[in-house]
């Protein structure tokens, strides 16, 4: 039987930005991608609580892929010992607030309020032709409330998922892009004080490394899955 792959996305919460990186994906691997509702702001332990629910569906044993925002939510769901967990994989994600600087990408006040939700996020590329995916992220994030944005960014802020990842005692694979500034290395750092022999991988990409680097990213997670069956 065929392993799963479930994707939690990142602050956008829904499927599109995974598109072009399930295109990619190997025969052997099932894919679950999970959306998480965009007109209704849930706290991380509600969202895990949505999250396992989905879980349910599968059938057999499955990795959680936890891309940003979702990091924290893959341990938070690994610490409730879900039936079939084999594994975690970490994406470009953090275990408490990962950068303060990355609240000047984002245009929400001090109360939480967006007036629409859009990336600044031309900064997280060097050529014009990434104009298409830019423009992917802000119809992704157009699709949810500016309030429930505003909630996810709260939530990052206030997260700390040091206990979670100190009992997780499953697998744990994090990929790192060198060139992400908004995930800073340091938070790479606070994980590996908590767990120093979690597997890193490495990435020359920004912080979108999965929809930059596919392949690379692919094949890590073969090889990874491969050693947990």
């Amino acid at each position: 039987m065929k392993v799963t792959l479930v994707l939690l996305p990142g602050l956008n919460g829904t499927k599109g930005l995974f598109a072009s990186f399930i295109s990619c994906a190997p025969d052997d691997i099932d894919i679950l991608s999970i959306e998480y509702p965009v007109n209704k702001a849930l706290s991380y332990e509600q969202l895990s609580l949505f999250v396992m629910d989905k879980l349910e569906s599968i059938n057999g044993s499955y990795v959680i892929l936890g891309e940003s925002f979702s990091g924290p939510l893959s341990l938070f769901i690994a610490e409730k010992n879900p039936l079939g967990l084999i594994g975690l994989i970490l994406v470009a994600t953090f275990i408490t607030s990962p950068n303060v600087r990355v609240a000047r990408f984002l245009p929400w006040t001090l109360g939480f309020s967006l007036t629409k939700p859009l990336y600044d996020v031309r900064g997280f590329f060097s050529r014009s032709d990434n104009t298409s995916f830019i423009q992917l992220i802000s119809a992704e994030l157009q699709k949810v409330l500016p309030s429930v944005l505003a909630y996810r960014i709260q939530q990052i802020f206030m997260v700390n998922a040091v206990s979670a990842l100190k009992s997780c005692d499953i697998p744990i694979m994090y990929f790192r892009g060198t060139k992400d500034f908004v995930v800073p290395e340091r938070n790479l750092l606070n994980i590996q004080a908590v767990k120093p022999d979690i597997e890193v991988v490495r990435f020359k990409t920004q912080h979108f490394l999965l929809q930059s680097a596919p392949k690379q990213a692919w094949g890590a997670i073969e090889r990874f899955v491969t050693q947990l069956i």
